[in-house]
């Protein structure tokens, strides 16, 4: 169940030293892609590292990475037991989530990382990330619209309460694509908390190299993942500070792993040739957009780089977890001669509060809308079923084809995934092997520019001392 406030987890990890750095990150959405690309460029950089985010994606125990691997079944299990034991003998009541926390808080003390970054579960003020020691860096991501009935009712009270992991001193980066009412409560947070400087990146680095060019070509619509690298990348800034001087092998090293970062479950592309009774080559994308902010960027995304002259058919395989605003979800997704295969996905291991809405009910909504020429069927939780029915309806000719997409859910991304053979279920988030680096030197950058960033000062925030490079790739809006 959910259950918000901090003397529990509190409890649990009191004994924990935290001898590592902490990156907080909150926000609606966009928290999982920069804590991907910020954990990859700390590992690339050979500085050792945890993340944690959630929901986890096959395993319970996936949502803890330890340079860039999940935790070993083995040690998860330990560490769960010791926190499980803590648990209950000190009486504690600890929530499914809170004991979560603190087993992968534990993991990383126990795995010597110098960095941790973490997600905030839900909010942020009484999260049970929020227990955290001492933090060198929060983030708020995209703010919008989600779990209201915990949060508040709009977008500026949902701001406040995700401000509430602002620390006095510690720097804060937030995304600058946020509403002006947004950011005008992240400055007063920010003062009221005493925190230490505001940076609002615009845009993502620039390398200048034939990759480099082809990756920004790549995700030219992609506004929110372009913050989420820029957000990550002035992180890691302020974490390791770049020296201007000097173009070398770290500049490469950086280059290379954001263009080879995979983001699972976000506009992923799959093949479906491999799946278990599926067994059709075809490439689908799976997103786990679940608010209607997230399916407005989707539906961008779409429309973009999947439609046919951005107005062709596609075809939806389509869950949402139980309550949601189905109607609300699906409007930003749906045009004319869409097809929409409704699903459902299956219990959750551990988080049993969380129920799939009923594949009626969301090919319901999505009749409601009264698209022209929609089509519509139910699945119940045959997922494979859907799948092939929904490649089936996007075979126009033998030549032409309609795209694929499933979204609503990470849950339903999970299923699908789990479907894969076990070593392309989630691929590794670089693709491309490190450089080794000695474990206990300092880093030292040979980047020659920086991010291109907007220096905000909030009323107690110290002045910006720091200058920025002019090269970049111009502003993401």
């Amino acid at each position: 169940m959910i259950q918000l406030g901090l003397r529990r987890t509190a409890q649990l990890f009191r004994h924990n030293p935290q001898p590592w750095k902490a990156v907080h990150v909150a926000g609606t959405n966009g928290k999982g892609t920069i804590c991907t690309y910020l954990s990859a460029l700390l590992h690339s950089a050979g500085i050792p590292c945890g993340r944690f985010t959630s929901p986890h994606l096959i395993d319970r125990w996936d949502c803890i990475t330890i340079n860039e691997k999940p935790v070993s079944k083995s040690l998860f299990n330990e560490v769960e037991a010791q926190v499980l034991s803590r648990n209950k003998s000190e009486n504690i009541g600890a929530t499914e989530f809170e004991l979560l926390t603190a087993t992968a808080f534990d993991i990383f003390t126990r795995s010597n990382i110098q960095v941790g970054v973490v997600e905030v579960g839900m909010g942020g003020l009484d999260d049970a990330t929020n227990v955290l020691k001492s933090k060198d860096v929060t983030i708020i991501a995209k703010i919008g619209l989600d779990h209201q009935a915990f949060l508040g009712d709009t977008v500026e009270e949902i701001a406040k309460y995700k401000c509430g992991i602002f620390r006095e001193g510690v720097p804060v980066i937030y995304n600058s694509t946020n509403d002006a009412s947004v950011i005008d409560i992240i400055k007063e947070e920010a003062s009221r908390a005493k925190t230490g400087k505001l940076y609002a990146p615009i845009s993502i680095p620039h390398f200048g190299t034939t990759p480099w060019r082809s990756f920004s070509k790549k995700i030219k619509w992609r506004k929110q993942q372009k913050l989420g690298i820029a957000c990550a990348f002035q992180a890691f800034e302020l974490l390791y500070p770049i020296p201007k001087q000097g173009r070398g092998k770290q500049r490469t090293i950086a280059r290379d792993t954001i263009i080879n970062t995979i983001l699972p479950g976000r506009a992923q592309m799959i093949n479906l040739r491999d799946m278990e009774d599926v067994g059709i080559d075809k490439d689908i994308m799976v997103d786990g957009a679940h608010n209607m902010q997230a399916t407005e960027y989707l539906g961008k995304v779409v429309r973009d780089e999947l439609r046919s002259n951005q107005f062709g058919p596609v075809v939806w395989v389509v869950a949402c977890t139980k309550g949601k605003d189905i109607k609300g979800l699906l409007r930003p997704l749906l045009m004319v001669g869409d097809s929409v295969a409704a699903v459902e996905f299956g219990t959750v291991d551990g988080m049993p509060w969380i129920n799939s809405t009923p594949c009626e009910d969301s090919a319901t909504a999505a009749e409601e809308l009264a698209v022209p020429n929609l089509k519509t069927k139910t699945f119940g939780r045959d997922i494979k079923a859907a799948l092939k029915w929904a490649v089936e309806q996007s075979r126009v000719t033998p030549d032409e084809e309609m795209p694929v997409v499933a979204t609503g859910s990470l849950y339903l991304v999970s299923e699908i995934l789990r479907l894969l053979p076990k070593e392309q279920q989630i691929p590794s988030p670089v693709k491309k092997k490190p450089v080794k680096r000695k474990r206990k030197s300092v880093y030292k950058s040979e980047y020659g520019d920086n991010i291109t960033v907007r220096h905000v000062r909030s009323r107690n925030a110290s002045q910006s001392s720091g200058t920025v490079s002019s090269e970049d790739d111009g502003p993401i809006l």
